[in-house]
């Protein structure tokens, strides 16, 4: 369908017009990057005309201008019901997104001001980069799911807003420097994985085969065209050749590389186009003696300070006059009738999810079907219920059978809604790309080994910020499901640090969640699932077996805390201890511990609290769920000490408390790494989590259990 498409535009749109866009693009990125005034050359080039200080990236833009343009007449005739996206792999293409947006008249929706006009064109020209858009490519450019500048993850978050949308055609813009990344060189062969796992659209990949990194040569242009086919075969792709400079071969080009493309999953080869475009193609071969085109120089702005320095103003301002920008653009900054074929028309933005209602009812119900259940009994089948309901996957780097979660047949096949592949990074871009184009999903991750995706995911959450920031609709949340804990795995497999670093973040969608059982991991998957715009991390062991009363579930769901009253032992006053836990082990041991104490010591005054959230611990107006100052003393009074167990690191629990930290009040006990491997019983006694220690504390914070405690 897409290459007949592409074959009909090649014979309705003139490749003048096409060549024209092109034109018309690499002028707005040479001006973005230069020009403070005159950004139509309405009178001749002079200093005042120039920034004082040049900002942004030239060297991506001319290849990527050419894609644009070339695509511009298929993205025109796109029949209803089908989608056609661009994914910029390199977020330096700023310029070039900004610039497509102004001529195609998309800019005006969150930027009224960079409308179609004289003064748009002025705006976008002289206020590039902008402090409220910036100059890389993020949402407040409309139409783009992935903010660049972190390379790799393109071409796999590519792939995961084709599952399940046979009806999608996404085209992912690769440099030659990101295919050197260990994410997308994963990419290509893992897409393999997919095969079976349902109907999906089709990626097609488009190396910008420019020759440079930032600093030198990339590996890729090291190969021959014979060693670059035999790599790109080898890989399960068909390479299709352009250069760029002849747009009626290009657009042919495009037209070979569709008909060659297979929905991604296919077993047969795919395509993917590679273009040979020079990096920065357009600048001065040379300026005052020194070689400028084919360099590094062209990264960023090849000219330095044209304002400052006459042989630079000379050649910056032969090299705006070359694109002949009257003959593309009106006097009032419009594109000249003959673009007008090649830019694609302004689409509606398609409408957002509603939130759904009835979270914490859905979620309580799911709990208690799962009371006295085991987490391999549980866990399956919230994801099962959960796949019946509408688009889902879940992705997991080979481990959801060593995770106890049973998601195959009666024959041993597993689910195709599930997706197992051997890496972290793709897990993620995969779940990336699918919850981006509306679709909710799972990652699911032995605990030590979720931290690999730490950058990932804080790329993600900063791209969520900035759609928000664009009253952008909210989006299905990101969801980790983290078990095989290092509480009861070996040394290597031991580090919580994930839900540090996305604390640290203090990024207000983040939840940290941490069921004390089966029934309460089940509620909080639930929850999560069906949460928008949220980041949550449920951290769950796989080998929890008590179920703790569900009386206070529906508390803990919507305000992350309770006071469990089956552990407490109430009186007068403030409690002369305060035992709270945070995920399913610490729950364990701090309810051993308070089951003796209420044995050995009826008139102690004891309060148990389980924090479901973490971040309900946050300082006052920090977070969604932090505490006020009525329910944190409520909670944990003003003068009792407070034994808190957790399942991550201590520090996470400081951090949260900031300045309404307890003092010395407050023991938090949770992992410390041992230094050596050591057995379970020996990690949870150097962690003071046995219980003899827990008793020795007790006894040394309370005085009535002094007189048991173990010597």
């Amino acid at each position: 369908m897409w290459a007949d498409l592409a074959r009909r535009t090649n014979q309705l749109v003139p490749d003048a017009s096409v060549s024209a866009v092109a034109d018309a693009l690499d002028y707005l990125c040479l001006a973005q990057l230069y020009l403070r005034d005159n950004p139509l050359l309405a009178r001749p080039l002079r200093p005042a005309d120039i920034k004082p200080r040049p900002a942004g990236h030239w060297g991506v833009c001319p290849p990527v201008n050419r894609i644009l343009a070339a695509l511009g007449p298929l993205q025109t005739a796109i029949p209803d019901g089908h989608e056609l996206h661009v994914l910029h792999g390199a977020g330096h293409a700023g310029p070039s997104a900004l610039a497509h947006a102004y001529l195609t008249g998309r800019l005006d929706r969150g930027h009224p001001e960079l409308r179609l006009g004289a003064a748009g064109l002025h705006e976008l020209v002289i206020g590039f980069p902008r402090p409220d858009i910036g100059g890389e490519i993020t949402p407040l450019i409309p139409g783009h799911l992935h903010t660049g500048g972190q390379l790799g993850p393109a071409l796999a978050i590519g792939q995961g807003t084709v599952l399940d949308a046979p009806h999608r055609l996404t085209v992912v813009l690769v440099g030659d420097g990101e295919c050197e990344t260990g994410t997308t060189a994963a990419a290509w062969l893992a897409a393999r994985a997919l095969s079976g796992t349902g109907e999906h659209g089709t990626v097609l990949p488009v190396v910008l085969l420019n020759g440079q990194r930032m600093g030198g040569p990339s590996i890729l242009s090291t190969l021959s065209h014979a060693e670059l086919t035999a790599y790109f075969t080898g890989l399960g792709h068909r390479p299709v050749y352009a250069d760029g400079r002849d747009i009626p071969a290009l657009r042919r080009a495009l037209v070979e590389t569709l008909d060659a493309a297979r929905p991604l999953g296919t077993p047969e080869p795919s395509s993917v186009l590679v273009l040979t475009l020079d990096k920065g193609h357009g600048a001065p071969d040379h300026v005052e003696g020194k070689p400028v085109a084919r360099t590094p120089a062209v990264h960023k702005t090849p000219l330095r300070d044209p304002a400052a320095r006459p042989a630079e103003l000379a050649a910056l301002a032969d090299w705006l006059a070359s694109y002949q920008p009257g003959q593309l653009l009106t006097p009032q900054g419009r594109p000249r009738p003959h673009l007008l074929p090649a830019l694609p028309r302004p689409r509606p933005e398609p409408t957002g999810l509603q939130a759904p209602r009835g979270c914490v009812a859905a979620s309580t119900q799911v709990a208690d079907r799962s009371a006295n259940l085991t987490f391999t009994q549980t866990v399956p089948a919230v994801l099962r219920s959960r796949a019946q309901k509408g688009p889902f996957r879940v992705f997991s780097p080979d481990e959801l059978a060593s995770n106890r979660i049973d998601l195959t047949d009666d024959k041993g096949r597993l689910a195709p809604w599930a997706v197992e592949v051997l890496s972290e990074e793709l897990c993620h871009a995969w779940a990336q790309g699918y919850t981006e184009s509306g679709r909710h999903a799972l990652v699911v991750s032995y605990e030590a080994f979720a931290p690999i995706t730490t950058s990932l995911i804080q790329q993600q959450l900063k791209h969520r910020s900035v759609r928000r920031h664009a009253h952008l609709a909210p989006l299905p949340s990101i969801v980790y499901l983290l078990t095989s804990l290092g509480w009861h795995n070996t040394f290597t497999h031991q580090n919580p640090g994930l839900s540090s670093a996305l604390l640290a973040t203090a990024d207000p969608t983040v939840h940290i969640l941490a069921p004390a059982d089966p029934a309460r991991t089940a509620a909080a998957l639930t929850f999560a699932l069906r949460k928008l715009d949220r980041c949550t991390l449920v951290i769950a062991g796989k080998h929890s077996t008590i179920q703790h009363p569900l009386d206070t579930l529906g508390e803990e769901l919507r305000h992350g805390i309770a006071i469990w009253p089956h552990l407490s032992q109430p009186g007068p006053g403030e409690p002369d201890l305060v035992l709270a836990s945070a995920g399913d082990l610490p729950a364990e041991r701090l309810t051993a511990l308070a089951r003796r104490l209420r044995a050995e010591h009826p008139g102690l005054r004891l309060r148990y609290v389980y924090v479901h959230d973490l971040t309900a611990l946050s300082e006052e107006g920090t977070r969604p769920l932090a505490l006020n100052s009525a329910s944190f003393t409520a909670h944990f009074g003003t003068r009792a000490p407070i034994i808190m167990a957790t399942s991550g690191f201590p520090a996470d629990i400081h951090a949260l408390l900031g300045r309404r930290h307890p003092g010395t009040r407050l023991t938090v006990l949770g992992y410390r790494d041992p230094g050596r491997p050591v057995s379970q019983s020996q990690l949870q006694e150097h962690c003071g989590l046995d219980d003899n220690t827990l008793w020795r504390l007790a006894s040394t914070l309370t005085p009535a259990p002094k007189e048991n405690a173990v010597p």
